[in-house]
């Protein structure tokens, strides 16, 4: 009798990396606290050089630190403009005890973030809009409203752009991009490094629109993409399945 020989195969199976994300923990401006150029302090339209030094007193800060922190030579050039007051620890210990903080979320470094609080309504969303593609969000909210950075990056852009109105455009890792449209205030310089969750600006109507709103666009390789895709769930979100999938 022929003696079959059955030898064990051993498979050996490619092994597979996936990239795996640090978690960190973003900080999300409001408005009793915002970070500018890693200082803590507030934003604030500065109307007469009386205002600028009372709050130089109330807040205990140097009017150096002032003029370095906003890059202006002289103080003439921070009256009649937004202009970043940091805080001193005093300050800011005050605030703590009366129970003004920023909130804070967990994220991995490759996450963007909702750039406004508490966003439960969107008038347009990404595709077809009027025969044309609209390439962002549309998110209503007051006027005013703190616009935050979705995420880590570089200020490419930051003026007046024709039907955007005031917007902001930074640079991301791996050739992403977000745009932040129709502002009433651009706080942030073409240059500037900004942190996910920073206040950059604030809500307008600026450009072509019709009323007080954010338009919010992520792009790749300058390609625009759905936002809804890469924000996180916002269970508080109304939109009809039919108006999100209408360009499909």
């Amino acid at each position: 009798m022929r003696k079959i020989l059955v030898s064990s195969i051993t498979l050996v199976l490619p092994l597979i990396f996936f990239p795996v994300f640090a978690s960190e923990t973003v900080f999300l401006d409001n408005e009793h606290i915002q970070e500018f150029r890693g200082k803590q302090g507030r934003w604030l339209h500065l109307e007469s050089k009386n205002q600028l030094d009372a709050l130089l007193s109330k807040q205990e800060v140097d009017i150096a630190d002032v003029l370095r922190i906003n890059s202006a030579g002289h103080v003439r050039n921070l009256i009649g403009a937004y202009s970043f007051i940091p805080y001193s620890e005093k300050c800011l210990q005050d605030l703590e005890s009366k129970g003004c903080r920023r909130a804070s979320v967990e994220c991995r470094d490759d996450q963007f973030i909702w750039p406004l609080g508490d966003v439960s309504t969107l008038t347009s969303v990404f595709g077809l809009r009027w025969g044309e593609i609209h390439p962002g969000l549309d998110m209503p909210v007051p006027r005013g409203t703190i616009i935050r950075a979705a995420k880590d990056g570089r200020v490419i852009s930051s003026g007046y752009c024709g039907g955007y109105g005031r917007e902001v455009v930074i640079e991301h890792r791996n050739n992403y991009m977000t745009r932040y449209a129709h502002n009433s205030v651009n706080f942030v310089k073409v240059g500037d490094f900004v942190r996910r969750g920073q206040a950059i600006g604030l809500v307008g109507s600026s450009g072509r629109s019709t009323g007080p709103h954010l338009h919010f666009e992520i792009r790749l390789n300058d390609i625009p993409l759905d936002p809804l895709d890469f924000l996180p769930d916002n269970p508080s979100l109304h939109v009809s399945e039919r108006r999100l999938k209408n360009w499909r």
